[in-house]
């Protein structure tokens, strides 16, 4: 995929571009900004381009040695380190400094990604800062992340920090009209605001799309006062004792709802705010590990 082809953030992949035809890049860049906005894919054209053996405006050509070895997954001058379960442990950063000080075998240079540097433990981090304040001249090192205040400031500084943007509406929007995903047609427009511009988050939400409708569903009844008695509170919210492993994305968009009925309507009722506190204090306690089906009758029961 080609810069032109990535969208969102056209003036950070123009410089990008100029750098990589001027070979001018830096030894250290930090890419910064939410999940699923293109990031990464931004880093891997980036990194085609500047293993590419041709010059000039004819980087990333796609006909060159490297660029064919890149394209089929194959070229030995490009890294990509991911996260090992929850973390990127001091052993995967120890393995990446050892093939950092072996040469380029096809291009010039040597590209590694590491993909949420945010998950890297405070020991990995230590262990790469000698490397960025003295790189050899043939690597450039890309890290990602989502939240750079994961990441140690001795880190961060000896970066080049890009800081990403979610899409623009216009940009989600073509998107989705070049899309066959059928289920795009079926969200609302609170949940496509919810998806904040991650083209990411907009293919996690189609892929759920009906629990996120009997969410909005169910949660614009209850704020509408159309929820009676307890039996009707259980029957309209019955998707969130079937989706487990989407609640906290569930409950979150529960928030997002209310807050938008808040801000158009201007109700700001004690137990409309309140409703946003308990839907908070249930996500703090499911992630305690706290008996699933207990904590959501309980914010049922407590909201109604």
């Amino acid at each position: 995929m080609k810069f032109e082809e990535i969208l969102g953030n056209n003036i950070i992949k123009k410089d990008l571009e100029i750098s990589a035809q001027n070979e001018t890049t830096a030894h250290s860049y930090l890419f910064i900004g939410p999940d699923g906005i293109g990031k990464k894919l931004i880093a891997e054209n980036f990194a085609r381009m500047i293993l590419c053996q041709e010059h000039g405006e004819k980087k990333g050509c796609g006909t060159c040695s490297s660029c064919i070895k890149f394209d089929s997954s194959n070229n030995p001058d490009f890294f990509e380190i991911e996260p090992d379960g929850n973390s990127l442990k001091i052993a995967q950063i120890r393995e990446m400094l050892e093939n950092i000080y072996q040469k380029p075998i096809v291009s010039d240079k040597k590209v590694f990604i590491i993909n949420d540097s945010e998950n890297m433990t405070q020991e990995a981090q230590n262990s790469l800062l000698k490397t960025l304040e003295e790189p050899p001249e043939y690597v450039v090192i890309i890290m990602i992340t989502s939240n750079e205040n994961m990441l140690l400031n001795t880190v961060k500084s000896r970066c080049v920090k890009l800081n990403f943007q979610g899409l623009t509406k216009q940009e989600m929007s073509k998107y989705i009209s070049q899309s066959e995903n059928e289920s795009y047609s079926r969200m609302s427009d609170t949940l496509f605001e919810m998806c904040n511009g991650s083209i990411g988050k907009l293919i996690k939400v189609s892929n759920n799309i009906d629990e996120y409708n009997q969410v909005e569903k169910a949660t614009n009844n209850l704020l509408k006062g159309g929820v009676k008695n307890s039996v009707d509170m259980f029957n309209n919210y019955s998707v969130l004792y079937d989706s487990k492993e989407i609640i906290m994305e569930l409950l979150d968009y529960m928030m997002t709802i209310i807050f938008s009925y808040i801000n158009r309507t201007g109700d700001s009722r004690m137990g409309v705010l309140k409703s946003v506190q308990l839907i908070e204090k249930t996500k703090r306690k499911l992630m305690s590990n706290t008996n699933y089906d207990m904590c959501i009758d309980e914010l049922l029961l407590k909201i109604i």
